[in-house]
């Protein structure tokens, strides 16, 4: 199982993130399959991203900031599975992964929170 989940995750590494809804679809449906491995759960995060997309055009300082958390976060989970780490610690990176993208996907979707003019008192 270990072996599937670093293949799939270097594949992601050397394919590249894409903005495509089919192919997030298929890698969701790849890392669902991973059933018992912690990894699977990052699965909601790309749900989170391809419903954003299916809500319309997504903007490229949105896409940016996406990717700035999809790379790093997962590359962090990855590097849990290839150490060996114990599955809290690899379910805690992909929580992280899932939460912080909540988060930029919640900013964007919130006027307040995504506009330089500071929310009024109250």
């Amino acid at each position: 199982m270990q072996s599937d989940v670093i293949t799939l995750l270097e594949d992601f590494f050397e394919d590249g993130f894409s903005w495509d809804e089919a192919v997030l679809d298929d890698l969701a449906r790849r890392l669902m399959a991973l059933e018992g491995s912690p990894v699977a759960a990052a699965a909601e995060g790309l749900a989170q991203v391809r419903h954003r997309l299916r809500t319309g055009a997504v903007p490229e300082p949105l896409r940016r900031e996406v990717e700035a958390v999809i790379y790093p976060k997962l590359w962090k989970v990855l590097e849990a599975v290839r150490a060996g780490l114990p599955e809290g610690e690899q379910r805690a990176r992909v929580h992280v992964l899932n939460r912080r993208l909540a988060r930029v996907l919640d900013t964007e979707a919130d006027p307040i929170l995504s506009s330089d003019v500071p929310a009024p008192p109250g």
